[in-house]
């Protein structure tokens, strides 16, 4: 029988609160309540839930801020994080996704939509870490990246990225000096059957070059096509 996972809903408001709790507990889901970042963060580092569901807007910090806090966490690296807020603009989404985020579902929602969401990342985060161990460290230029621990380096300096941007990162670079369109980068990523559109792969590309510092011109933008990894780009 598959384990129990663990799921925490954090929203400012206790009507929502609950109502997220409730669509989605289930016999494999236990899930625990927090009503602020600073309350969450606290309970994330103690029980390290597998996903994490959050408002945009937190009484203490913003959701965004809130991410960022559990994608600097790296015994949190592993959680999935889903976002819900009334605040649905696009550019809303792109920090989200910038962020951190895994998914975006704007306010109101039907119960089963966010348990499908919420399944989606389960299925697609529960355990990167053991689908990274079958495969073997890739080198190109100064990046490296060590599938077994989940480490990117540039040169000696270790560069800390989101499980996403881990796999969109060795994505291209087992491609090296191939074209990788956004649709295949969201299908290797997210799943064929993933309903993201293509900006996602814009914000998780422009916080990826940002972390990669010196070795950012690495990650090229094929205008109108998609993204490569260029060993040229770092000479």
């Amino acid at each position: 029988m598959p384990s129990s996972k663990h799921i925490l809903v954090v929203d400012g408001d206790a009507q929502w609160r609950e109502r997220m709790a409730e669509s989605l507990t289930s016999p494999l889901h236990a899930v625990a309540t927090a009503a602020s970042a600073r309350e969450a963060l606290e309970y994330a580092i103690r029980e390290k839930p597998d996903v994490i569901v959050t408002e945009l807007v937190l009484p203490d910090v913003t959701g965004l801020g809130f991410c960022r806090l559990l994608r600097e966490e790296p015994a949190l690296a592993h959680a999935g994080i889903v976002m819900v807020t009334d605040h649905a603009d696009e550019i809303d989404r792109i920090l989200a996704f910038e962020a951190g985020v895994d998914d975006f579902l704007p306010k109101p929602f039907y119960a089963r939509e966010l348990a499908s969401r919420v399944g989606a990342v389960l299925r697609r985060s529960g355990g990167p870490r053991s689908l990274l161990a079958e495969r073997e460290p890739l080198a190109h230029s100064h990046v490296s990246v060590d599938a077994g621990t989940g480490s990117v380096l540039v040169g000696e300096r270790r560069v800390d990225l989101t499980p996403r941007e881990y796999h969109l990162l060795a994505a291209l670079i087992r491609q090296a000096g191939r074209v990788l369109t956004r649709r295949q980068l969201i299908g290797a990523v997210w799943g064929s059957d993933s309903a993201h559109s293509d900006r996602v792969v814009d914000a998780h590309m422009k916080s990826i070059r940002r972390k990669l510092g010196e070795a950012k011109d690495c990650v090229e933008t094929v205008r109108g096509v998609g993204y490569r990894f260029s060993e040229l780009a770092a000479r």
